[in-house]
Parts: structure tokens; sequence; C-alpha cells
């Protein structure tokens, strides 16, 4: 790929655009090869391809999943700088990644603050919200978070779900975890063989072989096809 860019950028007839940077930068990242990445966005730049909003989002997304967290806080400080308009996709990278990262303090002031703009948190905020308390144990935020969604017009999917599974899980509370399939058919989700299998996971991490039977038993008596019960 890198050959290939620098051949466009010395043809006059077919010069790179901020799409061809933008899918770039996207390709390096998502397989975190980072070094790669900074030095195809330095040689777009040199020729005079102007970065936008999906350029930094790209950067901040690769920067959190890969851990450099400094290069990400320096990223959202450029587009303040320069007035680049953080979006809702913006928030949603930034806000899982400091979720991720266990930094509930700067998540949580993000959350507030895309509210404060007016951005209306979805589904992908509310995920990473729920992981991010999930993984810290922290039932009372989950709750809260629950709260949240029942006061607002957030459309909910199975990935929410799954992520809530999860989370109780973590923490076991099972009976609250085994409420979420109520919950999924309150909002018109079905379960999943993810929600199966994370639910068959904290079961089994638990020691509880007769509820990891029990679920099996469900999953037959819903009839899950015969593949999926192979994957699980």
């Amino acid at each position: 790929m890198e050959s290939t860019l620098a051949e466009m950028l010395k043809q006059q007839s077919c010069q790179p655009d901020t799409w061809t940077m933008n899918s770039t930068l996207r390709a390096f990242g998502s397989s975190g090869n980072i070094e790669m990445m900074e030095k195809c966005y330095e040689k777009f730049q040199a020729a005079g391809i102007e970065p936008n909003v999906r350029t930094f989002n790209i950067l901040l997304d690769s920067y959190g999943k890969s851990g450099n967290y400094d290069k990400m806080r320096a990223v959202m400080e450029y587009m303040l700088r320069y007035h680049y308009s953080w979006t809702l996709v913006t928030y949603n990278v930034i806000i899982d990644a400091f979720g991720r990262a266990g930094d509930l303090k700067q998540m949580e002031y993000l959350f507030r603050l895309m509210q404060s703009e007016r951005i209306k948190p979805n589904c992908v905020t509310c995920c990473s919200l729920i992981r991010a308390y999930g993984q810290a144990q922290n039932a009372d935020k989950i709750e809260a978070v629950l709260r949240f969604i029942d006061n607002s017009d957030v459309m909910l999917d199975s990935v929410f779900f799954n992520c809530l599974v999860d989370a109780y899980g973590k923490m076991r509370w099972f009976d609250e975890m085994k409420e979420v399939l109520v919950m999924m058919g309150r909002k018109g989700c079905k379960p999943d063989k993810v929600t199966y299998r994370t639910m068959i996971k904290a079961y089994s991490n638990a020691g509880m072989t007769k509820h990891v039977k029990e679920m099996l038993d469900l999953i037959r008596s819903l009839e899950v096809p015969k593949s999926q019960m192979e994957q699980l």
C-alpha cells in the first residue's frame, strides 16, 4: 500500500484526496500499525491534503485502541485549538478509550461535556459506559446508566444488552444477568450466540455447573439452530 501511495503522490493525473488519506489511515490504524499510519499522515500533509473531522476521529480511535493516550489527548487538543468540532463519533471514540483504560473520571467528564454541547448520547455511548463500569465492578454506576436510558430516547440493540450481560456476569450479579433476557424481550431484541456464550462463561467461571446446564437447556428450548449451538 505504501508504494502505491508514493506512486499516486508522484503522478499529476492520479492525485490522492482526503478520502484516500482517511482510508489509508484507517487501514494502518485498525491493524495496529501506528508508526506507518503516522508516516502516511505526514506524507499526505506534505502533499497539501487537508484533514477533516473524520481524519481526526480515525487517529483518536487508533491511538485509543493501541493505548497511546498521550497522543490521543494531543489530537483532542489540536481539534479544539483549530476549531474542529467534536461529533458524536468523536465523543464515542474517546469515551470508549478512556473507559477501557479505566479512567472513569475522564470518561464521565466527557459524557457530561457531550451533553452540555447538545450532542445526544446513543447506544454506542451507553455500551462504552456499561463496559467500563462492569470492568470496574461498579454496580451503582451501571444502574445510573440504565436510569439515564429510561429517561431518554436512546434506541438499544443486542450489542448493548450483551455488554450489560457481561457486566453483571463479571460482578456475579446472576439474577440481574438473567433479567437482561427479559429486558431484551421488552425492547424487541432477541438474544444471540454472544448473549448465551457470555452467560455460560459467567456461570462457568463461578463454578455454577448446574446453571450452565440450565442455560444450555434454555437454548435448546428456544430452538437455537444447531450450527449456533456448536459455536457456544
